[in-house]
């Protein structure tokens, strides 16, 4: 049986993205951590916080003992909540890319932690090659002239694969078509490969804009102009062009995120694509408009919160990777739906067409009607807005003819929760009593991306989690505020639990009778030489467990994560999947997430040792001695 955590593409309900999200390497502990000993000076405080997150890095980050946290800044909000920032130093070496923020209330107990760290576990302290050697390597014979800015200098960081390295930092500066560059890259102090990078002059609006002439391939690129483009010619696709750039300007100018991945990706628009296509979707890297069939839908390029919708739908695949089914599905669907209605807003949008999904593209023959509502979803005849009445409420498989089990019609609950937000007042049926306070869209909007793209809902979040998110992490000020807004659309409160301790395994031993109900995550972990590969199973006749493999920090449990080794996630309990060569002496994790609850499961890793001479680069992920590539873990190949 197929579980749908990717788009059913043929369902002609707008709008179906294909997600492929993938998590970042930031983490976040909730729950009772102690209190601050020292609230009465900032000195006392900041050092009050640094002992107090040491202690905890120690427990919930896999710590060695040798790192540092230094305090860089002491916020205290309005409601007296004190928020402490930290920079992280190893082996008296600062880490790049990494930092940690804790957070207490007014009387000094901690509720929080979130950020990037970086373990000191099996990382080397003195370097293997010399500076000039690994940046070399590292930006090994250029087609463009590089001019080296700085020397190289030793560090640790954070890589773009979410593990620590030793690393040789230096700052070249370059040119391209797009102009002139300036990075910080870093080669690894062993094996020079270059294992960040970090851009520090961003090239807004990077885009490519497609005629598709009404076929399904052979799309001819009509403008690449970083600026608004005049088109009366051909207005679907002038519109495309133009609102791309909007959806870039409001995420850049609101939020400070550079393109949907947050690294300057260029915006891809298909337009008349096939013909007389009612749909418009998002598909991994780039967007596809039907012309509609001028009956049901007009040009789908030609409204706003269309294009935003579709563009966020490549937000949410590259932060949180909500599935695509079920409450994830809806809120994935919601958070396209609320990003659509603020591009709207931006570009002229009033009143109650900011609420109004579609409305200049649906049914061109009948004004005023729109896709959907968001500040009364149940005028379609299909949405829900208010969570008892949903869709689909027990188990559900997903397929084309349930909407991916309602992810359309449910988005609605999540959608009048933030209208109400924005604009205050109780619900438009009646449903409850609820009074809703007003804090405004910029308020609302920062909430509400913060909860998407600051790692604290998952792939599989329920509205319970979106709730928890939205008002008790990043609520701020509002959280009360927040809190009304869902209990006016029936979403029960009802936090998560905290983190699952790690379970360490023995070497070839299984480890049986583990249970979890659905959407447990329990990671399992197992120390690893360099250059080992590792086998991990899982067997049971029950339930729906999954399984991702990880070295040096928590398995992603997303089918999509490019962080992970690998992945093993059938119908069933029983899943298996082998690592590529460990690239130094680490620690696996292994990931099992209860899709859904299980009982008496047994898991077993075992090191398989080095398995010989290397693949060699390009070949499928196995015994890669230099690591594998990003992507999907079926894609993956030796670096």
């Amino acid at each position: 049986m197929l579980k749908y955590r990717i788009l059913i593409a043929t369902l002609v309900v707008l709008l179906l993205p294909t997600l492929a999200g993938a998590a970042g390497s930031s983490k976040i502990v909730s729950g009772d951590m102690g209190n601050l000993s020292s609230l009465k000076s900032a000195g006392g405080l900041s050092e009050s916080a640094r002992n107090a997150l040491q202690g905890i890095v120690m427990n919930n980050f896999d710590a060695a003992g040798n790192e540092e946290m230094v305090a860089t800044g002491v916020h205290t909000d309005e409601v007296g909540a004190v928020h402490v920032r930290f920079t992280q130093r190893l082996n008296g070496l600062p880490v790049a890319g990494a930092g940690m923020a804790l957070h207490a209330h007014a009387d000094g107990k901690i509720f929080g932690v979130n950020g990037e760290f970086v373990s000191g576990k099996n990382l080397p302290v003195m370097p293997s090659l010399d500076g000039l050697t690994a940046v070399e390597i590292a930006l090994g014979n250029p087609n463009t002239k590089i001019q080296q800015l700085t020397r190289p200098e030793l560090t640790y960081v954070l890589g773009s694969d979410g593990e620590g390295y030793l690393a040789w930092q230096v700052t070249i500066a370059y040119r391209s078509e797009r102009g002139p560059h300036r990075d910080i890259v870093f080669a690894d102090a062993e094996t020079g490969r270059m294992v960040a990078r970090h851009p520090q002059i961003k090239h807004a609006r990077d885009l490519e804009t497609r005629d598709c002439n009404q076929k399904k391939k052979n799309c001819t690129v009509v403008s690449t102009d970083p600026n608004t483009i005049s088109l009366p010619s051909d207005t679907p696709v002038e519109a495309a062009h133009n609102f791309a750039i909007a959806t870039y300007d409001y995420y850049f100018n609101n939020h400070g995120r550079d393109s949907i991945d947050d690294a300057g990706m260029t915006l891809v628009s298909n337009v008349h694509f096939d013909r007389n296509l009612n749909n418009a979707y998002w598909d991994q890297d780039q967007m596809w408009y039907g012309d509609g069939d001028g009956v049901n839908f007009g040009p789908l390029s030609e409204d706003a919160d269309v294009v935003a919708h579709e563009l966020t739908h490549g937000v949410t695949e590259k932060t949180s990777g909500l599935i695509y089914a079920n409450e994830s599905g809806a809120l994935n669907e919601a958070w396209s739906d609320i990003f659509g209605a603020l591009v709207d807003r931006q570009t002229g949008a009033t009143g109650l067409d900011i609420w109004k999904i579609g409305e200049d593209i649906t049914t061109p023959g009948t004004p005023g009607d729109a896709l959907r509502y968001m500040h009364d979803p149940a005028l379609d005849g299909y949405s829900k807005g208010y969570y008892p009445e949903r869709l689909y409420p027990g188990s559900c498989t997903a397929s084309n003819t349930n909407d991916a089990c309602g992810v359309h019609g449910n988005s609605g609950i999540a959608n009048l929760a933030f209208q109400l937000l924005v604009d205050g007042g109780t619900h438009p049926r009646g449903k409850t009593s609820v009074v809703v306070p007003s804090i405004g869209f910029d308020a609302a909007a920062d909430i509400f991306y913060a909860a998407n793209a600051g790692n604290c809902l998952t792939p599989g979040a329920t509205f319970a989690l979106a709730r928890y998110c939205t008002a008790d992490i990043f609520g701020g000020t509002h959280t009360a505020a927040v809190h009304l807004a869902w209990d006016a659309v029936g979403v029960p409160n009802d936090p998560p639990d905290p983190p699952n301790p790690p379970i360490a395994l023995t070497d070839g031993v299984a480890l049986g009778n583990q249970d979890a109900t659905t959407d447990n995550i329990q990671q399992y972990t197992l120390s690893v030489a360099a250059g080992h590969t590792v086998t991990c199973s899982t067997t049971c006749n029950n339930g729906d467990a999954d399984l991702y493999l990880r070295f040096g920090a928590d398995a992603d449990v997303n089918p999509n994560s490019t962080n992970n080794e690998c992945g093993s996630f059938t119908a069933t309990s029983n899943e298996s999947c082998t690592t590529g060569a460990a690239p130094s002496a680490t620690t696996l994790f292994a990931g099992v997430h209860a899709f859904s609850a299980y009982t008496n499961l047994s898991i077993t890793c075992t090191d398989n040792g080095a398995t010989g001479s290397c693949d060699p680069a390009g070949s499928p992920c196995g015994n890669c001695c230099n690591g594998c590539s990003g992507g999907k873990p079926s894609t993956r190949v030796c670096l």
